[in-house]
């Protein structure tokens, strides 16, 4: 959807000749001192795939949000190009005329604001329609479309009323709805949440994580909230002077911070929501399960050396049984588990199987249930390996996932 290709933007008189010393390897600090120039983003590039929410975040003062308004002209680059492919063709944002610009606010790249930019004089409904007006559509059209947004947002029927009238929760929601409104494909937004109530701003990340879910928006969010980034972010870009310095999911930059910077970024960041199984997991040692199935031919029995449990798989590594202490054990998926009433002595005998892309606070409400360790599976129901407290503990205390423990593998028996 958004191709942004060596991105640069340098503030002050004469900023060509204060790029050529960018180019040159000079710091952001040296250019200002030097020259009175400011480096607002420096040399950066990333591609966007339709439907995928990008967060970009960093301190203050770090490009944020000169980055996401390069991205719709608001403030033009020194160099680089901003390219939308839409289902029209290639639009290079850089070379579009004015006309072509309104265009493409309206239609393409619509955006949302940290201080919500209402119409204290106009009605929910008329904030709401206002960029439909722009564009030109009637204003039957514009009030069916506005109030489809309001009721997409939770606002149905307060469409007729003054925004005075509307706490700030519902203000941002206003905001957001008037983006929905103009069903343009990429949404822009600039730290939306970051002035509300701890309480409201989370209520505001669940909606529009719901509507991305809904709707299948490609959003660009600006946040300096890393765990507010962890959890709506499917990549995050990590901002420092003007650079990228880590682009990647959630959880890679919570487990392999690249610099220095990012990994104290990561330091305090709850990791229960962001790692996920798979990597916490104890990983089956596939060659040696292999080399026994040549000698038994069939299922083959692994198991960890530090528990006394045997986890019987067949030829296409899905799990067949669970035995402990000599024991049957029933196999049950961890969403079964959680369904049922209070945790009883019966859970005590059982396997609770998770998949691989399940967070690892889930892992922890199963080893709440389960004394057993936990089976990871990928979606075709194949074991991926094992988790048991020390995993959960490590990943929690170190953010890091079967590296830190000296790379143990799920043993296999014949």
């Amino acid at each position: 959807m958004i191709r942004a290709e060596h991105l640069s933007k340098i503030f002050g008189p004469n900023p060509t000749s204060a790029l050529e010393l960018l180019e040159q390897g000079q710091s952001k600090d040296h250019i200002r001192e030097s020259s009175g120039h400011v480096v607002g983003v420096n040399d950066v590039s990333f591609r966007l795939k339709r439907g995928e929410f990008f967060v970009i975040m960093g301190l203050s003062g770090s490009g944020k949000s000169t980055l996401l308004r390069c991205l719709n002209r608001l403030i033009p680059p020194t160099a680089g190009r901003v390219v939308l492919e839409t289902d029209e063709g290639e639009i290079d944002v850089g070379a579009a005329s004015a006309r072509q610009l309104r265009d493409i606010r309206t239609r393409h790249l619509t955006m949302v604001f940290q201080r919500f930019g209402l119409l204290p004089h106009r009605s929910v409904r008329d904030n709401v329609a206002y960029g439909l007006e722009i564009q030109g559509v009637d204003r039957g059209q514009r009030i069916e479309r506005a109030d489809r947004a309001l009721d997409l947002v939770g606002l149905g029927g307060w469409g007729p009323s003054r925004t005075s009238e509307l706490s700030g929760g519902m203000q941002q929601r206003v905001g957001l709805a008037r983006a929905l409104a103009t069903e343009a494909e990429v949404m822009l937004m600039d730290e939306p949440f970051s002035a509300l109530d701890p309480l409201i701003k989370m209520q505001m990340q669940q909606e529009i994580i719901k509507l991305q879910n809904d709707l299948g928006k490609t959003i660009v969010f600006i946040t300096h909230d890393l765990d507010e980034a962890l959890r709506l972010g499917d990549r995050i870009a990590i901002m420092e002077d003007g650079r990228v310095v880590q682009l990647g999911t959630p959880e890679r930059i919570l487990t392999n911070p690249a610099t220095a910077y990012v990994a104290d970024f990561v330091e305090h960041a709850d990791p229960t929501h962001v790692i996920t199984a798979r990597t916490v997991s104890v990983e089956l040692d596939h060659d040696r399960v292999d080399e026994l199935r040549r000698e038994a031919g069939g299922r083959v029995i692994v198991h960890r050396t530090q528990a006394d449990v045997e986890i019987v798989i067949d030829a296409d590594d899905r799990v067949r049984e669970v035995r402990a202490d000599g024991g049957r054990a029933e196999l049950v998926p961890i969403d079964t588990l959680l369904a049922e009433e209070a945790p009883t002595s019966r859970y005590r005998d059982r396997a609770a199987v998770v998949r691989a892309d399940r967070p690892l606070r889930t892992l922890l409400e199963a080893r709440n249930l389960c004394n057993l360790p936990v089976l990871v599976i990928d979606h075709d129901e194949r074991l991926i390996g094992l988790v048991t407290e020390r995993e959960i503990i490590y990943s929690i205390i170190e953010k890091r996932g079967r590296d830190a423990m000296n790379g143990d593998d799920v043993e296999a028996a014949a």
